[in-house]
């Protein structure tokens, strides 16, 4: 929870500095960097993300477990959403532990949450392609 508070604060922090800019969403939609709706797009995407990537961890040991290798389109979903999310979980991380990384570095990880979001997207979709 302390570290959704810190995305949300930074996602503050960054609307602040970006004036009016906005970022598009997976969807194709606009939110602004100063609305209340960017605030909750960006803690919706960093929930989702941690969501998604401790269902990939599960997947890939289950995968260890029973085939003895890893499945590689998991893994390569893993590294995707990892990579993508990089950005975000720095800045979260560095919210929790109460150090900064500066404005500028603060906004840029929060301009990055769509590709997180679709990094998150694409890694559901190969959970979704192994489940069946």
């Amino acid at each position: 929870m302390q570290r959704v508070r810190a995305v949300m604060t930074v996602a503050a922090v960054a609307a602040a500095v970006a004036g009016c800019a906005a970022v598009t969403t997976a969807d194709g939609n606009r939110v602004a960097f100063g609305s209340d709706e960017f605030r909750a797009y960006v803690e919706r995407v960093f929930r989702d993300q941690n969501k998604v990537a401790s269902d990939l961890a599960f997947a890939l040991e289950d995968s260890d477990a029973v085939n003895g290798a890893e499945s590689s389109d998991l893994a390569s979903a893993e590294d995707a959403l990892l990579g993508a999310c990089a950005g975000l979980n720095e800045l979260a991380t560095s919210r929790r532990d109460e150090q900064r990384l500066g404005l500028h570095r603060s906004a840029q990880a929060a301009r990055e949450a769509p590709d997180c979001e679709r990094a998150t997207r694409a890694a559901q979709a190969a959970l979704a392609a192994r489940a069946r």
